[in-house]
């Protein structure tokens, strides 16, 4: 009687218990037979392939699941991982590039990179403007500027004076750019004037048949040692002049100036 009574317990107990509540595999293991790895999309901004005329622009960007994002920008280094959906990019120089974005979930699983290509024609000539638009620098870093004569006609001479902050920044060196170095003999000036932080900057063509210059091409090349923490100006004052080759001035729809931000 005592052994057929424990049975009768065992049996009610097995029968009063609730089965265990089923407990899906975690979606976010690349083991589970219905896992969706990190798939990332761009909601607004340029598309591939396309062209933009400003040098400033935004992407904003999502995922399938809550993830991290982190972007590049050209050959810069990749951002740091952050739940930001966008990015704001600035001071974007003329030419092609590519912006490239990745996800990752908590668990690291990274998606495939998302490349965008567009172009930038932001600046209508004739134009002054400086390349890249903006360096990033350390205290004692020698940087370059590039000088361009952007989308000229008929250009046989140039002078402009720049400005830049004295106190954060001394020029290194000035060389002639290539823009009239196969169309006949080039003469290039410049005097630093580091007491009132200005550096002018002429450049001619002389030779047979009236030569000129039509097209985009490197005007000087100006390298500069930072020497402050702090955001650093360099323009044009406002003077510079293109002159064709009877010596008439041509107009200058837009200068484009230079920024270095110092670390």
């Amino acid at each position: 009687m005592v052994n057929l009574l424990k049975g009768l317990l065992v049996i009610l107990f097995l029968f009063s218990c609730e089965p265990d509540e089923f407990v899906a595999e975690n979606p976010y293991d690349p083991d589970n037979p219905e896992y969706i790895p990190p798939i990332v999309s761009i909601v607004s901004g340029p598309i591939d392939g396309e062209t933009i005329t400003t040098e400033s622009i935004e992407f904003s960007y999502s995922g399938n699941e809550p993830m991290l994002f982190r972007t590049r920008l050209d050959s810069n280094l990749w951002s740091g991982w952050s739940n930001s959906n966008s990015i704001t990019l600035d001071h974007l120089d003329e030419g092609e590039h590519i912006f490239l974005l990745q996800g990752k979930f908590a668990t690291n699983d990274t998606s495939e990179i998302l490349p965008v290509i567009f172009t930038v024609d932001a600046v209508q000539g004739p134009a002054l403007m400086f390349f890249p638009r903006r360096h990033v620098a350390d205290i004692g870093q020698n940087i370059t500027f590039k000088i361009i004569a952007e989308e000229v006609y008929d250009l046989a001479g140039t002078e402009f004076i720049l400005e830049y902050e004295n106190s954060m920044v001394s020029i290194d060196n000035v060389l002639p750019g290539d823009i009239f170095s196969e169309i006949g003999d080039p003469i290039f000036f410049h005097e630093d004037k580091p007491g009132e932080g200005k550096l002018v900057i002429t450049l001619a063509v002389w030779g047979s048949g009236e030569p000129s210059y039509t097209g985009t091409a490197v005007v000087a090349e100006v390298s500069m040692q930072v020497t402050q923490v702090g955001d650093i100006n360099i323009v044009f004052d406002g003077t510079e002049l293109f002159r064709d080759p009877q010596n008439q001035p041509i107009g200058i729809n837009e200068t484009v100036d230079g920024l270095i931000e110092s670390n």
